[in-house]
């Protein structure tokens, strides 16, 4: 039976080395490497990740979209050349009167060319729109960089705090797996005494065995959130490990008003930038669209020459204006106009919809921001409580006052609560970011200002 129990006991012992060595191992290699502060990895995320790049590169086609429609105010020069071989000879030079007493040339193989400059004068509106509709995209691009920048720094930072505060619920459990085997040590040498009763060696295994099995659950969601911020700042994970972390805290932490929140939400929330900058890209094709009705007005000019292959050549020039109506379209006119207007139509809803989307998110964040809040004092105090209730036991049984299983029962409170309290507190630094991204003030700057970086 003694030998079960050392059996037992081994097995136990080799547990909670296991667990802390499992620990120790994760941090070697990343305390060999400089420290990755949190505006390190928002930094590193925007210089490299596809999204942002992928958000640039729209940009940089919506502003040579503007260069291309911006063009249309200037008139347009071409160049043309044309040799043709036929079957029958064919009349040279462009005839301008009829003379009885010469002949004209004639030749198989005909050379023609020229300049051609054509420029708009009036086509009812539709350049400006085009011109106008180009600018929007354009910006409707910049508030899509804006929005793709704002996502990926809360997800970096999302990130970066899920590492934190899954490391602090490792340590957390440490901890208690630490009080657990000194208590099974202290049990285990009054079972050799005769003092104790086989029970309570089982006892207090059975709640190290749990305590084990949470911390591994726990270690391999850290692994995962660091391999997630790794895939993010495209880095090893390695670099991402949690030690070579540094803990961030909430600075200031006073809020506007909701009034004043909704405005700026209103005013700088990309989401909803990009949405009214749709709807007046939708606008501005639909204007685009109906000057389809209006007649075209242009003027043309052109220095041509004619030639043959026998080396004879004539140049001249003309000059012009053309007017053109399409009469009958089939309808297509007709259909292009009104699609143009539902897709304004649905532009201007979407951005509706999206502003009272957006509002909700706030309500949500501010919401969510009080309860994280609320919840951080809370725990505090209870694990200001149970460390107590925990110390009072340990001293009860130590004494012979008190019983085990109030003792492991006050360890299980305590570590709860020491890893709810960890949850909490960082929880609330999401929520602050989610606050901040809806009213559309987050960014590398503004995480400088609220978030504290602790040494």
């Amino acid at each position: 039976m003694i030998v079960a129990l050392h059996s037992r006991t081994a097995l136990a012992a080799a547990m909670l080395a296991l667990a802390l060595g499992t620990r120790v191992a994760a941090q070697t290699p990343a305390d060999t490497g400089a420290a990755l502060t949190l505006d390190r990895a928002v930094a590193l995320a925007l210089e490299a990740h596809p999204a942002v790049q992928s958000a640039r590169a729209a940009e940089d086609e919506a502003a040579a979209q503007v260069g291309e429609a911006t063009a249309q105010w200037l008139p347009q020069l071409s160049a043309r050349a044309m040799v043709t071989r036929f079957q029958e000879p064919m009349l040279v030079f462009p005839l301008h009167e009829l003379d009885v007493g010469a002949f004209p040339d004639f030749n198989r193989t005909l050379l023609q060319g020229g300049l051609d400059l054509g420029w708009l004068l009036f086509d009812g509106g539709g350049r400006r729109s085009r011109i106008r509709s180009a600018k929007a995209r354009a910006r409707l691009a910049e508030a899509g960089t804006a929005t793709t920048t704002m996502e990926l720094v809360t997800s970096v930072t999302g990130a970066y705090v899920g590492v934190l505060s899954a490391a602090g619920v490792v340590e957390a459990l440490d901890d208690n797996l630490a009080a657990l085997a000194a208590e099974r040590d202290r049990v285990q040498r009054m079972l050799d005494e005769g003092s104790a009763a086989r029970v309570e060696l089982l006892r207090v295994e059975a709640a190290l065995a749990q305590a084990e099995a949470e911390r591994i659950t726990t270690a391999a969601r850290l692994d995962a959130v660091e391999r997630s911020l790794a895939r993010l700042l495209t880095l090893d994970p390695a670099e991402t490990r949690s030690t070579r972390l540094r803990p961030v805290v909430l600075g200031d932490s006073s809020l506007a008003p909701r009034a004043i929140l909704l405005a700026q939400l209103e005013a700088t929330n990309p989401d909803v930038l990009r949405a009214e900058r749709n709807a007046e890209t939708a606008e501005w094709a639909h204007r685009a669209a109906r000057a389809a009705w209006f007649p075209r007005l242009d003027a043309v000019g052109s220095y041509g020459m004619w030639g043959s292959a026998a080396g004879e050549y004539v140049f001249e020039w003309q000059v012009g204006m053309r007017l053109s109506y399409p009469l009958f379209t089939g309808g297509a006119r007709a259909s292009a106009v009104s699609g143009a207007r539902a897709r304004a139509a649905y532009a201007r809803e979407q951005a509706r919809l999206v502003r009272l989307q957006e509002a909700e998110a706030l309500d949500r964040a501010l919401s969510s921001l009080e309860e994280q809040r609320a919840r951080a004092v809370a725990v505090a105090r209870a694990v200001a409580q149970l460390a107590e209730v925990a110390r009072i036991e340990q001293l009860a049984l130590e004494t012979g006052a008190g019983t085990q299983t109030e003792y492991l029962r006050a360890q299980a409170d305590l570590r709860r609560a020491r890893a709810s309290l960890v949850e909490a507190r960082y929880a609330e630094i999401v929520a602050r970011l989610e606050l901040a991204r809806s009213t559309g003030e987050l960014s590398p700057a503004w995480l400088t200002t609220i978030l504290e970086t602790q040494q």
